[in-house]
């Protein structure tokens, strides 16, 4: 799943929760801390732990959809205090009030509000997609109509259409229609971080699965597809990442290194094997080997990477 900011793109071969329950296994890396250095990647903001949830109906939510949005600000800026903020640093007067700030030992955040002024579905759809581009971290989105309610919302899935919220009250993050009671359609306030919020740092891949198929060596450098997949996403090269070879201009073991561009960043890489041009034909000739000269597939580094001295 490719995630960047305002957006959420899941995987077409599994459904959105599935694609969101990947994401729990970031929390172990998130109790560790993150420094400044180390600014949380969009996907990280998503981890279970990142989210606080109302033990029943408190009559807080929009207490608790604020403080999850300013922990994700913080994670989004590598405040390494960013579990500091919790529903007890948010200043209230029986609600959410319409402007405050919340203090970390690093950094101060600055919330402010907002209405939602579409008159149709669609109006109200675009105006909060630029709510979403302009507020990495997400928005509280507040409904008045009949069951009031306050959710966070995180993102727009373009492949299915919809909305991705976290609802404190369920405690899942889902599509906005599976929320209690808010709905793009009946939306009327917001509220959003309005001191600096870093991008979304780029996505790793270092735990990318590279596979690339072996190839024959005919007197010049061979240049192997490469496919690439995270999370069950294919990426794509040109725009997702690069590919550079190593010891693919002789026979003998290569390796096809990808380096992240764009919205990803490192490196992983396959080994394979570029094989002797005349002893493969020889060799179909003969009915001894086959057609296709088979594959190569490893997770970040392979063993081409070892032995070639190559770091992943």
């Amino acid at each position: 799943m490719s995630i960047t900011a305002g957006k959420l793109y899941a995987s077409a071969a599994a459904p959105i929760r599935m694609a969101f329950a990947l994401l729990a296994a970031l929390a172990i890396a998130l109790s560790l801390g993150l420094t400044r250095a180390h600014a949380a990647t969009l996907e990280e903001t998503l981890a279970d732990d990142v989210f606080v949830n109302e033990p029943g109906s408190t009559g807080r939510c929009t207490i608790y959809a604020a403080t999850n949005m300013l922990r994700r600000a913080a994670l989004l800026n590598g405040d390494q205090d960013w579990s500091s903020i919790t529903t007890s640093s948010i200043p209230s007067s029986g609600g959410l009030l319409f402007s405050f700030t919340v203090s970390t030992q690093e950094a101060t955040y600055a919330v402010e509000h907002g209405y939602i002024t579409g008159s149709t579905v669609e109006e109200r759809t675009a105006e909060l997609l630029a709510l979403l581009d302009e507020n990495p971290a997400g928005i509280v989105l507040y409904t008045s109509t009949g069951n009031p309610h306050a959710v966070t919302l995180l993102g727009y899935d373009e492949e299915s259409g919809v909305f991705i919220a976290h609802d404190s009250l369920t405690g899942a993050t889902s599509s906005l229609d599976e929320c209690v009671s808010v709905r793009a359609s009946n939306a009327d306030a917001y509220w959003y971080v309005s001191s600096p919020v870093s991008a979304p740092g780029p996505v790793s891949l270092r735990n990318a699965v590279v596979t690339v198929e072996d190839a024959v060596y005919a007197g010049e450098s061979v240049t192997p597809q490469v496919t690439v997949t995270l999370d069950g996403a294919t990426l794509t090269e040109g725009t997702d990442y690069a590919v550079s070879y190593v010891g693919n201009d002789s026979v003998g073991t290569a390796l096809a290194v990808v380096s992240g561009t764009g919205s990803y960043s490192g490196t992983a890489s396959a080994g394979f094997e570029v094989l002797d041009g005349t002893k493969v034909l020889v060799g179909r000739c003969a009915g001894t080997v086959e057609a296709s000269t088979g594959s190569g597939q490893a997770l970040a580094s392979s063993r081409g990477a070892s032995m070639l001295g190559v770091a992943a």
